[in-house]
C-alpha cells in the first residue's frame, strides 16, 4: 500500500515539472511574440532617441564654443614629483598646522607618503581656491550671483583635480574648461601656489639657505669683477698700478728738472756777460732754459702740447682717494667673498642628503586636443538607454492591452477605482 502511494507521489511530481517546464517554455515565446508584435514600438522609440542624440551631438559642434550647450572642454595636466623626505616626517606639520583635521575631512590618510597627503590637501584647500578666484575672477566667469564665496569654491572644485600615483610619487595637478589656453594658466598659478605654501610648511632651512647664499655669492662675485674692471681702467688711464709711486716719481723728476733750471739759468747769466748780440750760444742756451720750464710745466699740470698725458700734481690727491676707495671697495667684496664661502660651504654640508620635497617635473602645456565630452558615448549610452525602455514599454503596453481585454480584470479596476470591495 505505500509503495503504490510513494510510485503515485513520483507521478505527481514529476508532471508537475513537466508541467512547470511547458509553463517556461510558453513564457519565453510569450516575450518573444509580445516583442515582434511591439516591434515597431521598439524601432520607432530607440531609432528617435538615437536620430535625436546624435543631432544634438552635431548641433553642439556646429555652434560657437562660448554658447555651445555641450562645448569642447580641454584639461591641461603639470606633473610634480613629492617625495618622502629624509630629514622628518611631515606627519608632526600636519597637526601642527591644523591640517590634519582638513585631511581626515577630504578622506585622506595620514599613513603612507605624509607629504603626497599634505600636497593633495593644499591643492584643494579654500586659501588655493580663494587665491584662484581672486586672480582669474572665477565667480564672474561662472557667472555666480547666490553665495559667491561657497559656490565659486564648489565650481572650481569641479573642474579642478589633484591627483597622487603612490607607486612613483607623481602628483598631478589638472584643470578643465572650454578655454585651453585658460585652463593652462589656472593649472600654474596652481603650482606656483602649491610650490609656495609647501616650501613656507615643509622646506628645509638648510636648503633654502644654501640657495640664499648661491644668490649673495653670486651678487658679490658680480661686484668684484665690476670693480676689478674698474680698477683695470684705472691703470690703463694713468700709466701706473700706484698712485704713490707715480707722485714719487713726479716729485723726484721735478726736483732733478728744477735744480737742472737753476744751473741753465746760471750759466745763460755768466754768459750774458762776454756774448754778443744774437750770439747762438746764448740762444741755445735760452732754448735749453725754456725746454725746461715746458717739462717742468708738464708735470705740473699734467698737459703738454695741447693735450692731457700724465695726471698733475693738483690732481694726484684725487687720484689717489679714487684709486684707495677702489682698493678698499674691492678688499671689502672679497672678504665678503670669503666669508659668505665659508658660510655657504657649511650650508651645503648641512644640506648634504636632504632633497627636495616638492619638485615640478613639467609644466603645463595648452592642449590641442580635448578632453571631454565623448559625444560617440552620448550617442551609444542614449540608444542603449532607449532600447531597453522601449522594450519595458512593449510588455506595458502589452499588459495593458491584456487587462482591457478581460472582462473580469476591468470589473475590478472598476470596483476598486471606486473604493469598492472586488468580486472575486
Amino acid at each position: 500500500m505505500s509503495d503504490q502511494k510513494l510510485e503515485m507521489e513520483g507521478q505527481v511530481a514529476q508532471s508537475s515539472q513537466e508541467k512547470n517546464r511547458d509553463n517556461d517554455e510558453i513564457s519565453l515565446l510569450d516575450l518573444v511574440a509580445v516583442l515582434w508584435k511591439r516591434k515597431w514600438l521598439v524601432i520607432a522609440i530607440t531609432g528617435l532617441v538615437a536620430f535625436g542624440s546624435l543631432a544634438y551631438s552635431i548641433g553642439s559642434l556646429l555652434m560657437p564654443p562660448d554658447k555651445s550647450y555641450l562645448p569642447n572642454v580641454y584639461t591641461p595636466k603639470a606633473t610634480m614629483l613629492i617625495s618622502s623626505g629624509t630629514t622628518s616626517s611631515l606627519s608632526s606639520l600636519l597637526s601642527s598646522s591644523g591640517l590634519s583635521g582638513l585631511a581626515g575631512m577630504a578622506g585622506v590618510s595620514a599613513g603612507g607618503n605624509p607629504n603626497q597627503q599634505l600636497a593633495k590637501v593644499l591643492a584643494t584647500s579654500n586659501t588655493t581656491l580663494d587665491r584662484l578666484n581672486q586672480k582669474f575672477d572665477l565667480t564672474t566667469r561662472y557667472k555666480i550671483k547666490k553665495d559667491p564665496i561657497s559656490s565659486t569654491r564648489k565650481a572650481v572644485l569641479n573642474n579642478l583635480s589633484a591627483a597622487i600615483d603612490e607607486k612613483s610619487n607623481i602628483f598631478t595637478i589638472s584643470f578643465t574648461d572650454k578655454d585651453p589656453a585658460f585652463a593652462k594658466e589656472v593649472v600654474d598659478e596652481t603650482v606656483n601656489i602649491l610650490s609656495e605654501r609647501f616650501a613656507q610648511l615643509s622646506g628645509s632651512q638648510a636648503i633654502q639657505q644654501k640657495a640664499l647664499l648661491e644668490k649673495r655669492l653670486a651678487d658679490v662675485d658680480a661686484a668684484i669683477s665690476t670693480l676689478e674692471a674698474q680698477v683695470k681702467e684705472f691703470q690703463k688711464k694713468y700709466g701706473v698700478v700706484q698712485v704713490e709711486a707715480l707722485a714719487t716719481e713726479q716729485i723726484t723728476i721735478l726736483a732733478r728738472l728744477r735744480s737742472e733750471l737753476i744751473l741753465k739759468e746760471m750759466e745763460i747769466e755768466n754768459y750774458k756777460k762776454v756774448a754778443r748780440i744774437n750770439d747762438p750760444m746764448l740762444t741755445q742756451l735760452n732754448n735749453e732754459r725754456d725746454a725746461l720750464l715746458a717739462k717742468i710745466k708738464e708735470i705740473e699740470t699734467g698737459s703738454g702740447s695741447g693735450s692731457k698725458v700724465m695726471p698733475s700734481q693738483q690732481q694726484l690727491p684725487t687720484i689717489a682717494f679714487e684709486y684707495a676707495k677702489l682698493e678698499r671697495d674691492l678688499a671689502v667684496q672679497a672678504e665678503l667673498f670669503k666669508i659668505l664661502t665659508q658660510q655657504y660651504e657649511v650650508a651645503k654640508f648641512n644640506a648634504t642628503g636632504q632633497e627636495p620635497v616638492f619638485q615640478i617635473l613639467e609644466m603645463a602645456e595648452v592642449p590641442d586636443m580635448k578632453s571631454g565630452p565623448s559625444r560617440s558615448m552620448i550617442c551609444i549610452v542614449a540608444t542603449l538607454a532607449a532600447f531597453f525602455v522601449s522594450i519595458l514599454l512593449a510588455f506595458a503596453s502589452e499588459s495593458i492591452s491584456k487587462i482591457r481585454r478581460d472582462p473580469e480584470a476591468v470589473a475590478r479596476f472598476r470596483a476598486i477605482s471606486k473604493g469598492e470591495k472586488p468580486v472575486i
